[in-house]
Parts: C-alpha cells; sequence; structure tokens
C-alpha cells in the first residue's frame, strides 16, 4: 500500500463515522479491519490494560481481551498487570476510532467495543500479540474473533509478555487450590463425564473440576463434536471458581478452548 493510499484511508476513517472503507487484501487484514467505524473517541485517563476513561466521560471496556488486574482494596497487583497498562497507555495518543458489537454496555454500564488507531489497526490485536493479556470471548459480541484468536495463538507461540511468566503458564486441574480462585487462567484436564441439568451442560475434567456451558450458549457448540472430546486432554481459558466444593469454569463460546501451544 503506498504512503498516498495510506493517508486516504486514514483520512477517511476519522472524518465519517460510517464511510466505507476499501482495505489491503490478505487474511489478517480481513479478519481485523473494520469495514466501517461507528466513532470518534479521545482517551482522558488508561485505567489498566483493557479499560479506559474517555473524555467525554464515558468508560470504556474493549472488546475481546482480558488483561491483569491492578492492585485495589487489599488484593495486590496480579504480574504483569503494570505492563500491560504501559501497552493500553502507548497505544491510546491520538483519536480512536470504535466499531461498535451486539452489545455495547455490560452489566457494570461500561461502553464496550472493537477499538482502531488512526491506521486503522486493531488494538486489542496489537494487545494480544505482545501478551498484554488474554482473549475473552463473550457472545454475542464474537466479531473479529478470528483475529483475536491468532494474535493470542501467536503469542503463546512465542511466549511472549505474561505467557513467559510462570504465572499464566497451563494449570492442571488437579493443581488447583485456594490461591487460584478468581484467576483468569487456561487450565487442563481429561475430559471424564459428560453431565446435564435443567440450567447447563457439564464437562468433567476429572472429579473435581467442571466446565459450565449455560443452556444459553449451547447453540454455539456442536454437541456430537462434544461427545468425541470424552478422554482427550481439555485446555480452556476462563475465570476460576468454587461453588458446591467444586471448582469450576464458565464456559461461553468454543474459542475458549485452546489448542496446545
Amino acid at each position: 500500500m503506498t504512503k498516498r493510499t495510506t493517508d486516504i484511508i486514514k483520512k477517511a476513517l476519522f472524518s465519517a463515522p460510517f464511510l466505507l472503507v476499501v482495505w489491503s487484501s490478505g487474511p489478517m487484514a480481513d479478519a481485523c479491519r473494520p469495514v466501517q467505524l461507528d466513532e470518534k473517541v479521545t482517551v482522558r485517563y488508561v485505567h489498566d490494560g483493557d479499560t479506559v476513561h474517555l473524555r467525554d466521560g464515558r468508560k470504556l471496556r474493549l472488546i475481546g481481551i482480558n488483561t491483569p488486574e491492578r492492585a485495589r482494596d487489599e488484593a495486590p497487583a496480579e504480574p504483569h498487570a503494570g505492563v500491560a497498562r504501559r501497552q493500553l497507555q502507548a497505544l491510546a495518543e491520538g483519536p480512536w476510532g470504535l466499531v461498535y458489537d451486539r452489545e455495547q454496555r455490560d452489566h457494570y454500564g461500561r461502553l464496550l467495543a472493537h477499538v482502531f488507531d488512526q491506521q486503522g489497526r486493531n488494538i486489542t490485536r496489537r494487545l494480544l500479540e505482545g501478551g498484554a493479556g488474554q482473549l475473552l470471548v463473550i457472545p454475542p459480541n464474537l466479531r473479529f474473533l478470528d483475529c483475536y484468536r491468532r494474535a493470542q495463538a501467536a503469542a503463546r507461540r512465542h511466549k511472549r509478555g505474561l505467557w513467559a511468566l510462570s504465572a499464566y503458564q497451563t494449570l492442571p486441574v488437579a493443581a488447583l487450590s485456594s490461591q487460584h480462585s478468581g484467576q483468569y487462567r487456561v487450565v487442563r484436564g481429561y475430559l471424564s463425564r459428560i453431565g446435564e441439568s435443567r440450567s447447563s451442560l457439564w464437562l468433567n475434567l476429572g472429579p473435581a473440576f467442571a466446565l459450565r456451558i449455560a443452556r444459553p450458549e449451547l447453540p454455539h457448540f456442536e454437541r456430537d463434536r462434544i461427545e468425541t472430546w470424552h478422554d482427550q486432554p481439555l485446555f480452556a481459558q476462563g475465570w476460576i471458581y468454587r461453588r458446591n466444593n467444586q471448582w469450576r469454569m464458565r464456559l461461553r463460546h468454543p474459542a475458549a478452548l485452546l489448542e496446545i501451544p
């Protein structure tokens, strides 16, 4: 792409929020770049690696990524939290373009959006590729999912950022303890049983850990394929919690099941 073409695209993106844009060819470009922008905003303050305060007073949560938590109350900062925040600060210069997904607010009232810099580069993709955080998939906001999956896979493969730290290595379900409660991690186990309740489908990885798929999210999964996972190793990514004397993780989408890096 020539410099003149790049300048034209840049000007188009940040002068007309609904203008259609033709991007350079290639699968990654197609997966990561927007066809149009919904809004232009300016960042006032970077709260952490995935959340910012906008100049107009709104709080914005980036779709597709979860970064380590900063220190709060009596809880210390999670490893890599400061690095992730600084990485996002470095990308917050100049205006951002927003692309909304199917849900524009989370249950905290924060604005949800995919975010792009002045060159049309997907900021979540850049953060994931650098290992600033981990892939976060929450339906129905699934735009750019292929882009984000590939970005995280590259970071894991090359052990970039938090993937180089012992605190974020794959955790065998048999090694879970109270210190892991509330953490966002990748766990590993073998599917030993599939169970059902009125509210959920349960995938047991041994006697003390289960992946929960709520019934409203079952349409994202292929039941016949799940049946083939028996006695196979599964790598699941999400928040770990404990209930009814059992370790659990909510599985919202198949993209939260990772391949071996």
